[in-house]
C-alpha cells in the first residue's frame, strides 16, 4: 500500500544529504539513512540521497533511493569546514520540486534555501547534537599545539551558528533517541512537539543462507557454540574487551569460535577474523551465531546490536548502549562493568543454556523489529505530517 492510502495526501518528493554512497561495505548510521530511504520509496515517496565524492559517478538506486553524487574535491581541511563546503554544493544539487530536505548534521545549517518562505521544508535528523561533537573535537585539539587548539576552537563556534541555524529554519527535528531529544531540548529552546524520536533504520535480515549454510561455509560444528562481534572502531567498540572475555569463556567451551567481522585481532584460538563488513560477511557470521557482543565503550544506540537482534540473536552489551523502550533482562543483557570477566560469565550462562538463548533472542527480534524501513517510514510521515509544502 502507498502512503497515499496511508495517512498523507500524494507522495512527498524528498532530497536528503547523507554521507557515502551505498555499497556493501556502508553500514551503521551512513545505512540506516538508506534503509530508511527504502522504507519510504516502498510506501510512495520519491526519495534521492546527495552525498559528496570527488569522482561523480551516479550509482544504481539502492532500492529504489537515487544517489545524487554532490561533486566536490576534499579540501584536506578541518572537517567542520569541508562540511561546510558539502552544504553548501549541496544546495545546487538539490530538485526544483524537492518538498523536504533531510539534513543529519551542521551540514544542513549551510544549504541554503530551505526552510525559508515558499521552499521545501527542513528537517533536521540528529544522533547527537552538533555543539558536543564541537566540544569533544575541541577536548581532542586541547592536548596538540596550539594551531589545533584554536582549529577546535573556531570549529566550535562554526558548530554553534550552523546549529542554530539549521534548528531555527528547521520544521521538524528527528532525535535517534531520547536521549538526544532531551538534550537537544535542553540546549535550546524548541517549541512543544517539534522533537520526535526517530530510532535508526535497521536493515531486514538477510535469508540467503540457513545456519547451517553458513556454518558449513565457516567450516564450523554444528554442535559448538558461536559468538559475533561486528565493528569496524575496535577501539571505541570495545573489542579487546570481548576478546578477553571469550578467551576466558573457552576455557569452559574449548571448541567455541568468536567471528569477528570489521576488524582483524591478531590470530588466537577459536577466533575467526572474517575481513569487512561487507552485507554478504556480515548476515553469515550473524546466521551462524549463537549470540552477539558488544562491549562498546561509547554511550548512545548501538545499530550492529540492533542489526543483530534482527536475526535473533541475544546481545551482550555494555551498560552504555542505549534501546529506548527496551528491558535489559528481557531483550538483550547488560553488563555493568568493563571486566572481562563479568562478559565471560554472561557467555557462558547463555552458552549453556539454548532455553535462554531462545527466549531472550526472540524477545530481543521481536524489539528491534520495530524499527524496520516500513515501520519507520510510517512514523517519518507521522512526524512531518503537516509540514510539507503542497
Amino acid at each position: 500500500m502507498t502512503s497515499m492510502s496511508r495517512g498523507t495526501a500524494s507522495p512527498w518528493r524528498i532530497d536528503v544529504l547523507g554521507n557515502p554512497p551505498p555499497d556493501p561495505t556502508t553500514s551503521g548510521l551512513d545505512r540506516a539513512l538508506w534503509e530508511l530511504g527504502a522504507g519510504l520509496v516502498g510506501r510512495g515517496h520519491r526519495v534521492r540521497i546527495l552525498f559528496a565524492t570527488p569522482t561523480p559517478t551516479v550509482p544504481p538506486p539502492y532500492r529504489g533511493v537515487e544517489g545524487v553524487p554532490i561533486p566536490i574535491v576534499p579540501s584536506g581541511r578541518r572537517p567542520v569546514p569541508q562540511a561546510v563546503e558539502i552544504g553548501k554544493a549541496a544546495g545546487d544539487c538539490i530538485a526544483p520540486d524537492t518538498q523536504v530536505v533531510l539534513g543529519t548534521d551542521e551540514r544542513a545549517g549551510a544549504i541554503k534555501g530551505p526552510g525559508r518562505g515558499r521552499g521545501p521544508s527542513l528537517v533536521l535528523y540528529l544522533n547527537s547534537a552538533p555543539s558536543d561533537r564541537g566540544k569533544s573535537r575541541a577536548a581532542d585539539g586541547a592536548s596538540r599545539g596550539i594551531m589545533d587548539r584554536f582549529g577546535g576552537w573556531m570549529d566550535q563556534r562554526t558548530l554553534r551558528r550552523l546549529e542554530t541555524e539549521s534548528l531555527g529554519r528547521a520544521s521538524v527535528v528527528l532525535a535517534s533517541s531520547a536521549s538526544t531529544r532531551d538534550r537537544l531540548t535542553q540546549l535550546h529552546k524548541l517549541a512543544s512537539g517539534k522533537v520526535s524520536v526517530l530510532p535508526p533504520t535497521i536493515p531486514d535480515p538477510d535469508v540467503a543462507e540457513s545456519r547451517e549454510q553458513a556454518r558449513m561455509a565457516l567450516r564450523i560444528p554444528m554442535d559448538v557454540p558461536v559468538a559475533a562481534f561486528v565493528g569496524h572502531r575496535p577501539d571505541r567498540q570495545g573489542l579487546t574487551i570481548a576478546l578477553e572475555a571469550f578467551r576466558r569463556s573457552r576455557v569452559f567451551f574449548p571448541g567455541a569460535r568468536f567471528l569477528v567481522v570489521g576488524s582483524s585481532p591478531k590470530q588466537d584460538p577459536g577466533v575467526l577474523p572474517l575481513g569487512a563488513t561487507d552485507d554478504a560477511t556480515k548476515a553469515r557470521a550473524l546466521r551462524a551465531a549463537d549470540l552477539f557482543l558488544f562491549p562498546s565503550l561509547e554511550a548512545g544506540p548501538a545499530y550492529p546490536v540492533t542489526e543483530a537482534m534482527r536475526y535473533g540473536l541475544p546481545a551482550v552489551v555494555s551498560q552504555r548502549v542505549v534501546f529506548d523502550g527496551a528491558d535489559p533482562k528481557r531483550h538483550f543483557r547488560s553488563v555493568a562493568s568493563d571486566d572481562p570477566g563479568d562478559y565471560a560469565a554472561e557467555f557462558a550462562e547463555l552458552f549453556a543454556d539454548p532455553a535462554l538463548r531462545r527466549k531472550i533472542g526472540e524477545a530481543g527480534k521481536a524489539f528491534a523489529d520495530q524499527f524496520s524501513g516500513a515501520q519507520n517510514a510510517e512514523a517519518f510521515e507521522r512526524a512531518l505530517s503537516g509540514h510539507v509544502p503542497g
